[in-house]
């Protein structure tokens, strides 16, 4: 492991934790492969939060997440046994404060790098699996705190979000089926498994609308037309109410579009959270 790459890399989210934390994590990895007969290879590339690194174990292939956060890993570890019975996400093998192991994915392909989306009927049924496991008691927060993190966020990111916070507000005042929902569902946290389809990693759980999670599917359309397309066809592949998924997409564009890089896209994202298809 280079550490003062990964001090870099974890500095600006946890600051000066991190140097104190990366000094001794040569000596916990070792003692979490001693204890847990593990065989490291590589270290992936990941966020700002974790450091994980692929591995044989006596369970399998797995991945080995560590994390200054001890608090957040605890909380993936729990929310991911919630999820397990849907089959959709990785199994949880082992876990230890601020560390887990999970089962490796194969072949792993992000979602979002797929030259061919996942169909309409695909993502419903993932997202039904999904939403099928885990008690919404068990979320660590609700939809709506959830929201208020994200706008926060996106406001300091420069979002306009007057239209965003009234719809939201519309959403919530009507009741809905409540389901556990993943919460952080962009197509990055969406990989490819050669026998389970599509898997979810990295869950913000909360408990909320189930046309939440679906609501990045609808918004990697590169147009409006596609977006509304996509729209239209999960909703019926997923039986769920069209209308409140376009008010949750419509909701959410213009924070994800501070996020994308692509002008055109950006715009577009702009353009359907202002209702103009």
């Amino acid at each position: 492991m280079d550490l003062d790459a990964i001090t870099a890399r974890l500095e600006p989210r946890f600051g000066k934790a991190t140097h104190r934390w990366v000094p001794g994590l040569p000596d916990r990895v070792a003692a979490l492969v001693s204890e847990w007969d593990l065989r490291l290879g590589a270290e992936f590339k990941s966020g700002n939060s974790s450091v994980v690194l692929s591995c044989k174990s006596p369970a399998g292939d797995a991945i080995l997440k560590l994390s200054p956060d001890a608090y957040a890993v605890g909380e993936e570890t729990e929310m991911l046994r919630q999820f397990a019975a849907s089959g959709r996400v990785p199994a949880v093998f082992e876990a230890a404060r601020g560390a887990v192991l999970l089962e490796a994915v194969h072949p792993g392909a992000l979602v979002e790098k797929l030259p061919v989306p996942p169909s309409p009927a695909e993502y419903a049924a993932f997202l039904t699996d999904l939403h099928s496991a885990g008690d919404p008691a068990s979320a660590p927060r609700k939809l709506a705190d959830w929201i208020d993190v994200l706008f926060n966020s996106a406001t300091k990111r420069g979002a306009d979000l007057t239209t965003s916070r009234k719809l939201r507000d519309e959403l919530l005042a009507v009741p809905t089926d409540t389901v556990l929902l993943h919460g952080d569902l962009h197509l990055g946290n969406v990989l490819t498994d050669d026998t389970r389809g599509l898997v979810a990693i990295d869950p913000m759980a909360c408990a909320g609308d189930p046309c939440f999670d679906a609501v990045d599917y609808v918004l990697e359309g590169l147009d409006r037309a596609e977006m509304v397309r996509r729209r239209d066809e999960l909703a019926a592949a997923a039986d769920i109410d069209v209308q409140r998924l376009d008010a949750w997409c419509r909701v959410t564009a213009p924070i994800g579009a501070t996020h994308v890089s692509n002008p055109g896209h950006r715009a577009e994202l702009a353009a359907f959270g202002r209702g103009e298809y």
